[in-house]
Formats: C-alpha cells, structure tokens, sequence
C-alpha cells in the first residue's frame, strides 16, 4: 500500500488501543473499505472491527493468529505485521517470565526449597479444600514469610488468559501474597468459584477484574467476592510430554 513503506513498526506498537484504532480507521478508509469488509477478510465479526477502530478493544491482546489477519485486512504488510507484533509481545514475556523462572533465581542464589503438598482446584469450582481436596500437586517452593503460608493450585478452564495462561495450566496462588494493579490475582466470586484475572482499580477505586483475551470484556468484581491472593508460579500443562492443542492452535 502506498506510503505504508515508512511507517515505525515500534511506534505503531507503542500507540494507545484508542490511536491505533484511529491509524486503522484511517487506512481502512483511505482504501475505500468497509468495517464489515475489513471483517469478512480477517474472519472475525464486523462488532470486533468497530470496537477496534473504537479503542474499545486491545489488539496487543490478541493471540498472533488473530491479529495477523485483520492487520492483513487492512493492507498491512507481513513484515511490518510481525515487527509490530514482536514489540507487543515483549510485556507477556517479561509478565510469564516473571511468573515462571523463579526456580531458577532461587536456585541461582541457593535458597532452600521445601516440598508442599498443594490443593487444587478447577476454575469455577469452589473455595480450596487444605485438608481434604480432590487433587493435590506437590511442588518445591522456598520459605513463605506469612501467618498461614497457605498456598494452593486453580486448574485453568477456558482461553480468557491467553497468551499468558492456557487452559489446563496450574495458577498457584499465595493466600499471603501482596499484590496491586495489573497482578495476576485468584478471585472467589459468589455463585461461580474461583476466577484467575488481572486485577485493576477504577476510577472510583472499584476493582475490575481483565482477562488478557480481548474477545473477554472487562467486569467488576461481584460484591461479596475474595481476593485470594496474587499468582507466584505456573505450572504448565504437557499433556503425554508435549505441548497440547491448547499450545499450538
């Protein structure tokens, strides 16, 4: 496409939900398209287009399968594409990054691991159960500095989290744990179990509950709901020691 050649791959990435929507309603437009168009060729629906160039929905969220079409809907080029992408991708390495190699810095530094036997739970299922759950996970945490040090698993149903968290994978969560805006928190939501969210406050100090898929809205959470605590370590599913289709769709 005309005039695309010297666009900043880094500064498209860096745009608010709310600029980038406008820069693809203005190229969508340049080109003479239609929102239900630009939809029909990144199969998706016309909704999602609209929310999009709205700023009410967050590409940078979205897994690559899907944002590579619909950048491709708009005239995007597959190499600009990909540097916008590799950019974007950069925050949820650091957040799984963060999540995942703590047993490699506490090996780093020689701290001591102790064996705890964990319960787990299924999302959506009730409270955790320490002394008589249905599924346990033993795993090598160090020392937890707390009154209870209570610590225990929620199996991941569902692709609300992705790309950070994918459906059979085990949130542990630390019921002592300090967390604030954009942790990775359990939530205990009356009527429906337990929930796995990022956690943000509102305007009015009211806490909202993010799923990291954009075809999730966000919600407040339900009165009457329990933080639990923040997620410390994931533990992924393999299924049969490989990765399941959950993994490589």
């Amino acid at each position: 496409m005309s005039g695309m050649e010297g666009l900043d791959p880094k500064l498209l990435a860096e745009m608010s939900p709310m600029e980038f929507g406008k820069f693809l309603r203005d190229i969508r437009e340049k080109r003479g398209l239609r929102q239900h168009e630009v939809a029909a060729r990144a199969r998706v629906h016309p909704s999602y287009i609209s929310h999009l160039e709205a700023g009410n929905k967050d590409l940078r969220k979205a897994r690559p399968q899907m944002a590579i079409p619909i950048l491709k809907a708009y005239g995007l080029s597959e190499e600009l594409i990909m540097e916008v992408i590799k950019h974007w991708s950069e925050p949820f390495r650091e957040m799984a990054k963060r999540l995942e190699v703590s047993n490699m810095i506490l090996a780093e530094n020689e701290v001591r691991l102790t064996p705890l036997h964990l319960p787990v739970v299924e999302a959506g299922a009730g409270s955790p159960a320490w002394d008589d759950a249905r599924e346990t996970l033993t795993l090598y945490l160090p020392e937890l500095r707390g009154k209870e040090n209570r610590v225990f698993g929620v199996r991941i149903v569902g692709d609300s989290m992705e790309p950070l968290l994918y459906e059979g994978d085990i949130a542990i969560v630390w019921t002592e744990g300090a967390y604030g805006p954009g942790t990775i928190v359990a939530i205990g939501i009356p009527g429906n179990g337990i929930a796995v969210k990022q956690l943000y406050y509102g305007p009015k100090g009211e806490a909202i509950m993010h799923s990291l898929n954009p075809r999730y809205a966000d919600e407040p959470v339900p009165e009457g709901s329990k933080i639990w605590g923040p997620v410390i370590q994931v533990v992924r599913s393999l299924p049969n020691g490989k990765p399941g289709r959950h993994l490589t769709r």
